[in-house]
């Protein structure tokens, strides 16, 4: 998936963008540069980018006001690249300035109260707050505020070679590492034309597999906990703490840090291939028991049915991705619908449901985590007992590259912008978590307060993919 600069006339782009966001797929999101703004698509043919040049007065409209998923991006790009963009729906600062953040948007009447969760949250969770306008206990609105901790992973990449940023993008989110690592080395791979061996590929899956199963265990361990269910919650943590041993066999970390680079894998990737098939076993049998289980209970399905509902219409406009996708009657799996790697020859069953609540998006992960471990299955059987060659070394070439990839949340996108001496000029991750934390809000509409920690753990979404 690679897209070459390509610079639109001013008269044309602003059609050829609403064009876009209404015929494409799926909408990514936009971004801008020192030179003009950009919005990245998912086609047919995969991912490409519109780009337009910006003047002096660095004007252009906004596009937020058709399509609600860019207002956090083009606020973005207002804030922090000094673009001037024109008709602003939500015109607040997007990230707070010192202590002071934007005010929250709430919704005022008779009999309407306002309940603040955060930024401060029991556990180790990182920090967001969420406001809540009910009427009784009846969600009227929510508005979610994040980037408390932002950290200006971009800016500061800027200027780095584009090898050397590899080991940063991969820990710009412990949960979403292998993933994001994936995006950047296929974008780098694409941009060199450089042709990734049969068994890196399969490696590659592997690890993208093990990552996709400890989310998706950990996310309905914590829907379970959400909906009163402790046995659920403390069986399923259990559990990833499993995958995330074998996390560690299979990648050298817990967290799979650095088992993906540029031109193929870590020496620590997959050294041991008949190990982590026989150890892969017994966590097999024990995840499909606890999703039985699971499943099973009807006193916790009932706390999932009809709960934290997300119409296709507004999962649609809000730009979902992912499992939130896909439990919205969507359709798209990059695995699938763009294919990479091995994904190309071991065939994705796409999970798939109607409801929109948080039985869908349970259901969606649970059907997940069986493809994921038939997908490992194969491809250990394919590669064999021997471990996959080193990466290779390649010169990255000037331009504009975009990779793409199906993490555990949906897509996650990388669009790198490489000079002259193979150094970033620009680096915007796009994460699934940043596509889909607004559906959580628009998820509670209609739910009552206590409904909040299930709604939001049936997405769990990560607060440092937006505060990157």
């Amino acid at each position: 998936m690679i897209e070459q600069q390509e610079w639109i006339a001013p008269d044309v782009f602003e059609q050829r963008v609403i064009a876009a966001f209404r015929n494409a797929d799926l909408p990514l999101g936009g971004y801008a540069c020192a030179r003009g703004v950009h919005y990245v698509f998912v086609g047919s043919a995969g991912a490409y980018v519109l780009s337009r040049r910006l003047d002096a007065e660095r004007r252009t409209p906004a596009f937020s006001q058709w399509f609600p998923l860019l207002s956090w991006d083009e606020r973005e790009m207002r804030d922090e690249w000094r673009v001037d963009v024109e008709h602003l729906p939500d015109n607040r600062p997007l990230r707070g300035h010192g202590s002071a953040m934007p005010a929250a948007v709430v919704a005022n009447g008779v009999g309407l109260m306002h309940i603040v969760v955060g930024p401060v949250h029991a556990g180790i969770i990182e920090p967001g707050r969420f406001t809540i306008s009910s009427g009784g206990e009846t969600v009227v609105h929510l508005d979610a505020q994040l980037s408390y901790s932002h950290r200006g992973v971009e800016p500061r990449l800027a200027g780095m070679p584009a090898f050397d940023a590899a080991r940063f993008v991969a820990r710009i989110c412990g949960s979403c590492s292998a993933a994001r690592s994936y995006a950047y080395a296929h974008a780098l791979e694409m941009s060199a034309d450089v042709v990734i061996d049969d068994r890196t590929h399969l490696a590659r899956l592997i690890v993208a597999e093990l990552e996709r199963i400890y989310n998706h265990v950990a996310d309905l361990a914590a829907s379970a906990a959400g909906a009163g269910w402790g046995p659920g919650f403390a069986n399923g943590m259990a559990l990833k703490e499993r995958v995330m041993r074998l996390c560690k066999l299979a990648g050298g970390h817990r967290l799979l840090f650095d088992a993906i680079v540029p031109g193929g894998v870590s020496a620590m990737t997959l050294r041991d291939p008949a190990r982590l098939r026989a150890e892969l076993r017994p966590v097999r049998i024990a995840v499909e028991a606890y999703l039985k289980g699971l499943f099973g209970n009807t006193s916790l399905l009932s706390r999932w049915h009809r709960t934290g509902i997300v119409a296709r219409d507004a999962a649609r406009a809000f730009g979902a991705v992912g499992p939130t996708h896909r439990a919205a009657k969507g359709e798209i799996d990059i695995r699938v619908f763009a294919p990479y790697g091995a994904y190309r020859q071991l065939p994705v069953q796409v999970a798939r449901a109607s409801s929109s609540d948080v039985f869908a998006r349970c259901r969606i992960k649970g059907d997940e985590i069986r493809t994921s471990f038939h997908l490992i299955a194969e491809a250990l059987a394919q590669l064999g007992d021997s471990p996959p060659p080193p990466p290779q070394a390649f010169v990255v070439p000037p331009g504009t590259t975009i990779g793409v990839v199906e993490g555990p949340r949906g897509a996650e996108t990388i669009a790198a912008h490489v000079d002259e001496t193979g150094r970033l000029e620009r680096l915007h991750v796009i994460s699934a978590s940043y596509r889909n934390w607004p559906l959580v809000a628009r998820a509670m509409d209609g739910n009552i307060i206590p409904d909040f920690p299930l709604v939001n753990k049936s997405f769990n979404l990560c607060y440092a993919c937006v505060d990157r």
